[in-house]
């Protein structure tokens, strides 16, 4: 039968590929089923079997027997696939498990449950899964388990090499601890019902800060070993504030034993002790794009003078100005939900007035640079397929691979200011997205992956009532009346539920024209600065800049920036 020229073929090619039996039990297993189901006799010799077992190296699963439609054949020797696949962990040291005693408590009564007493460490990467099973072998080791545990060995087995069935789980002959996200227990376990009910879940949540720098310090012996330095505790405190005050997308504790890993690594060649957060600033900005400048200024010295500095840049729009600066104040103060965006704004005006170089300055003055700066023309986002084209297209859908125009933006640079200009234009489903987006300060993506929003600055611009503005401004009503004019206009527009979630609503007013003569002043310094480095003097007079701005001004269309 072609089973056994299959059979000698894989036999063949393990040998030259220096492979075990696995491909070879594959291929007698799923033909062997097929034929079974097909009602098929195998009627060949069961010497013509043994002589081909006797060629495969005897590195078997445990109690593994494989049915080949009327006969079952068992292996040789039944440990040699756990010594050569698995990591005996009782039997070698491993690092210290800190803050996982309850998690660890929990496995331990699993296990000892005499059926169903399969344990699934379910959580997000680098939650700490694997540190709970080793947690569970120091206890074994040290022999801080009930009987049913007492001596019992701890192996770490790939299981991509090696398969076990359900019944052995069900009736306690196995007992298993195994470790996934919670995507891949939906995917593959959940999927499987007679596979679900063997394991009890065991949810791991990420641990606090606080509790990251405890496990910080019980590892902190092994580090200091390795690298050949010693760590001062400040450095670990520092290490999992900054970790979770700058990187966004990981986990605790795995984000701060990589920072202080890097960041020794970064020290060992110019120092001999890490006692500050230095070096930490140093890894957080490689991360993250943040120049190190901006991590090491201090908070309170920055807020103090943000409204000096926007006032700097952005003529004319002082009330503007003082709204945005205390908004951003007051979230840094921990006044606002912690999760939330540092700041979220409706900008309204007309063209011209200030909206955008105004969130330039924020991303210059709180990020370094107006690169930290993400527009998106809303007049682009209309129609059914907008949300997708902000998040990305789910599996199986066209674009998937793609990303989320937006998503893929913030997940490459967690700290920005995101722009979304003339948000009126946007489709009705795309400001929905906004609502959850302010309200939770996260989005998931179309691949289930969580974007965080914590660490921006969200913008929306508006040109909505902007006329009851210049008429206010050309004295056919009051400002007052042209503001409250405007208000209605915007809440007849926007739901409720996105305007209430808003840090602030400001209001840019038309500029006079001695602010506008300022504007052009500082924009003609800009081109003056251009054409000097190609060798070119330019010098323009008082009378030059009132002609500019006399052929260029009219209340509808300010003067832009260049």
């Amino acid at each position: 039968l072609g089973l056994f020229q299959n059979a000698e073929f894989t036999l063949r090619l393990c040998t030259g590929m220096g492979e075990t039996y696995d491909p070879l039990l594959g291929t007698w297993v799923v033909q062997g089923t097929v034929f079974h189901r097909l009602g098929a006799m195998l009627t060949c010799s069961q010497g013509r079997i043994s002589s081909i077992w006797r060629r495969v190296e005897p590195l078997v699963f445990v109690g593994t027997a494989v049915s080949l439609g009327w006969a079952a054949w068992r292996y040789y020797d039944r440990k040699a696939a756990l010594r050569t696949y698995g990591r005996h962990m009782t039997g070698k040291a491993v690092g210290l498990v800190v803050g996982r005693d309850d998690e660890i408590d929990r496995v331990i009564s699993i296990l000892c449950r005499k059926t169903k007493n399969c344990a699934a460490l379910v959580g997000p990467a680098g939650v700490g899964k694997t540190a709970i099973a080793e947690g569970l072998a120091q206890r074994i080791a040290t022999g801080k388990v009930p009987a049913a545990l007492a001596g019992a060995r701890v192996v770490e087995v790939d299981l991509g090499a090696m398969v076990a069935g359900t019944p052995a789980l069900a009736r306690g002959r196995i007992r298993c601890v195994g470790a996934t996200t919670f995507d891949g227990y939906r995917n593959y376990i959940e999927k499987d019902p007679a596979l679900e009910r063997r394991f009890q879940k065991v949810h791991i949540e990420e641990p606090s800060t606080q509790a990251t720098v405890g496990i910080l310090r019980g590892l902190k012996q092994q580090y200091e070993q390795h690298h050949g330095l010693e760590i001062q505790d400040a450095a670990l405190v520092a290490a999992a504030q900054l970790a979770g005050r700058y990187i966004t997308g990981r986990q605790f504790p795995d984000k701060a034993i990589d920072l202080i890993d890097e960041a020794c690594s970064a020290t060992i060649k110019r120092l001999i002790q890490i006692d500050n957060q230095a070096e930490g600033l140093n890894v957080v900005s490689l991360w993250t794009g943040i120049p190190v400048c901006t991590l090491e200024e201090e908070d309170k010295d920055k807020l103090i003078h943000l409204a000096d500095r926007l006032h700097e840049r952005v003529v004319g729009q002082n009330e503007a100005v003082n709204v945005v600066a205390e908004a951003v104040l007051r979230s840094r103060a921990g006044l606002n939900h912690p999760g939330q965006p540092i700041g979220s704004f409706l900008f309204l005006g007309s063209t011209g007035v200030g909206k955008t170089e105004l969130a330039k300055a924020l991303a210059e003055q709180l990020f370094a640079s107006e690169k930290m700066l993400v527009r998106f023309d809303m007049s682009e986002y209309v129609g059914s397929g907008s949300v997708l084209r902000l998040v990305g297209a789910p599996p199986s859908h066209q674009g998937c691979d793609d990303g989320g125009q937006l998503t893929e933006k913030v997940r490459r640079r967690p700290y920005s200011v995101i722009l979304f200009d003339e948000v009126e234009k946007a489709d009705p489903s795309v400001l929905n997205v906004f609502i959850q987006l302010l309200d939770d300060g996260v989005l998931t993506d179309g691949k289930g992956r969580i974007v965080n929003f914590k660490n921006t600055i969200i913008i929306m611009t508006s040109n909505l009532g902007a006329e009851h503005l210049t008429a206010g401004m050309a004295g056919e009503i009051t400002m007052d009346a042209a503001r409250d004019l405007l208000m209605k206009q915007v809440q007849k527009h926007f739901k409720p539920e996105l305007l209430n979630r808003l840090s602030e609503i400001v209001v840019f007013e038309p500029l006079l024209h001695d602010k506008l003569k300022e504007i052009v002043k500082i924009q003609m310094k800009s081109i003056i600065s251009r054409v000097a480095d190609k060798g070119i003097s330019l010098f323009a007079s008082d009378a030059v800049l009132d002609v500019i701005l006399s052929e260029s001004h009219t209340t509808q269309c300010m003067v832009q920036g260049p």
